[in-house]
């Protein structure tokens, strides 16, 4: 990921340091306010007038006296403390600077700001050792929001406008900044709003780091990355989950599985496909050890070959699982080639999909009887498995045209907008867009249908705020480069997926691509 900004400048007041009104005993809140917002104020903010002038100025105008100006500004000046987190914002900026090869970020200030303010704030305890330089309304004759302080700075540092980052309080001044090409942001008060800002800006101006601490995060909890149902505080271990998260990392390493049963060269095989899902209880290997960290690669003790969704004990839900087509397809497709040995094969797999249709000819979610669900996010699945391994090109192959219709039409209709009795829209889209990747040279016929509909479909998610889910962001920002769509249509929602990034350890905050909002926990 290439650092976008070389450049960020920072306001003083309400950025980077915070002062209690409250605290201020020799005049009202409101007043200090109103007097902030005088003419009178601005001129002393320029260096047109003395402190001793202005609090004159301000006294009459305020109708009060001089000394009681004077006192108040002391006081307020006084309480002022640097932020937290935007102090620790530059001081990771500063560290990477030493590191070898990397470029210089550099770190300016731009505040409107008298010059006995100026010179009392330095005296605070800050890394002011870091900042490249610090342009202030009383050095320069001139104040935000006018367009000729921007101007000024911009010659004296000769910094691209479009390499740099502008942090202000104010809404009219991040509005002059813009329209001269930097990009600003609004730093609101201290709340969750600030700290996810400060998140993305660490990403933006250091994107090696946000890889480094998401490896980090991933590899420290190795075979401990669980899932959990939102609402319930129930944690629980799936094949699902792990199965994506091998196929994204290729690490092997983070993943715990509890395999399918694979019979042995001599065992009977089924007669036939419906003899393979005879069994449609079958139990699961149960790993209670929940605390273990290791990751699980031997086979289970399963009468099933094929894949279940839990690979623990079952939550929320009867006591025996049936095994399901779609994770036993997200296993083959996310397994390496060498671990295919260790389980049935792909064929005889295809042949028992095929046959497990509902009574409009679709394939079906569960190997059983007592569940006779379709969903349109498995049939996708499915059909990747099929375009994988199946001989037969998945547009010639008539077991499986209720399916593939059933596929497109829910894509061109938009039958997904409210989600699926399994999964949010973004997970069908997501599948939906892998299947358009792979199979234009396998099934270039069904590639045309698909790409009839897909791209202006992701495109009309945009307009749909992802409400903070991690999962759901990264699913759509992989499914428009899978797609083939420029990077820059999904900068929002790419920007908002850094942003929840968690400064304290690298992970992001759960996630939920299904819609009873099971949760793949620090979902990455």
């Amino acid at each position: 990921m290439s650092r976008q900004y070389d450049n960020i400048i920072f306001d003083l007041g309400d950025v980077l340091f915070h002062w209690d009104a409250s605290t201020v005993t020799t005049l009202p809140k409101q007043t200090i306010r109103a007097m902030m917002n005088t003419t009178i104020w601005l001129d002393y903010e320029r260096g047109i007038l003395s402190p001793e002038q202005a609090h004159k100025l301000l006294a009459t105008e305020l109708n009060t006296t001089p000394e009681l100006v004077s006192e108040s500004l002391e006081q307020a000046q006084l309480t002022l403390r640097p932020d937290a987190e935007m102090t620790d914002l530059i001081l990771k900026l500063g560290a990477a600077r030493t590191r070898p090869g990397q470029d210089k970020i550099r770190i300016l200030g731009l505040s409107n700001i008298a010059k006995d303010h100026f010179i009392g704030i330095q005296k605070i305890q800050f890394p002011w050792h870091l900042f490249d330089r610090i342009f202030t309304s009383c050095e320069t004759g001139m104040r935000k929001p006018d367009l000729c302080i921007y101007q000024h700075l911009i010659k004296e540092t000769g910094i691209d406008p479009t390499r740099t980052i502008f942090l202000d309080d104010r809404v009219e001044n991040i509005f002059a900044a813009r329209s001269l090409g930097l990009r600003g942001e609004v730093v609101g008060r201290l709340g969750s709003e600030r700290s996810q800002l400060v998140r993305l800006l660490t990403n933006l101006l250091l994107p090696d780091d946000t890889l480094i601490r998401a490896e980090g995060f991933l590899r420290s909890r190795a075979g401990n990355h669980l899932s959990e149902f939102d609402g319930k505080g129930v944690t629980f271990r799936d094949n699902f989950s792990q199965l994506l998260l091998w196929e994204l990392t290729g690490m092997e390493e983070l993943v715990y599985l509890t395999w399918p049963y694979r019979p042995s060269s001599e065992s009977p095989s089924p007669s036939s496909p419906a003899d393979a899902i005879s069994n449609p209880d079958s139990g699961v290997d149960f790993d209670d050890n929940s605390s273990e960290s290791s990751h699980k690669t031997r086979p289970a003790p399963s009468s099933s070959p094929f894949w279940n969704y839990f690979s623990s004990q079952p939550v929320l839900t009867t006591n025996t699982f049936p095994e399901d087509a779609d994770t036993t397809s997200i296993a083959y497709l996310s397994l390496p080639s060498e671990h295919l040995s260790s389980v049935v094969p792909p064929s005889k797999v295809m042949a028992s999909m095929a046959a497990n249709t509902s009574g409009d000819g679709i394939t079906q979610v569960y190997f059983t009887s007592s569940r006779p669900h379709t969903c349109p996010v498995v049939c996708i699945n499915i059909l990747r498995f099929f375009n994988k391994f199946s001989s037969i090109a998945i547009e010639n192959d008539d077991r499986l045209k209720p399916t593939v219709e059933f596929v497109i039409n829910s894509l061109a209709n938009r039958a997904y907008v409210h989600g699926s009795r399994y999964y949010i829209p973004e997970a069908f889209l997501y599948f939906a867009s892998l299947l358009y990747s792979e199979c234009k040279e396998t099934s270039p016929a069904l590639w045309q249908r698909l790409d009839e509909h897909i791209k202006n479909a992701l495109l009309e998610r945009l307009r749909v705020p992802a409400a903070g889910n991690a999962a759901a962001l990264a699913m759509r920002v992989r499914a428009f480069q899978v797609a083939g769509l420029e990077k820059e249509v999904t900068k929002a929602d790419f920007e908002e997926l850094l942003g929840l990034q968690k400064v304290e350890d690298g992970g992001w905050p759960a996630g939920w691509f299904c819609t009873k909002q099971w949760r793949w926990r620090d979902f990455l």
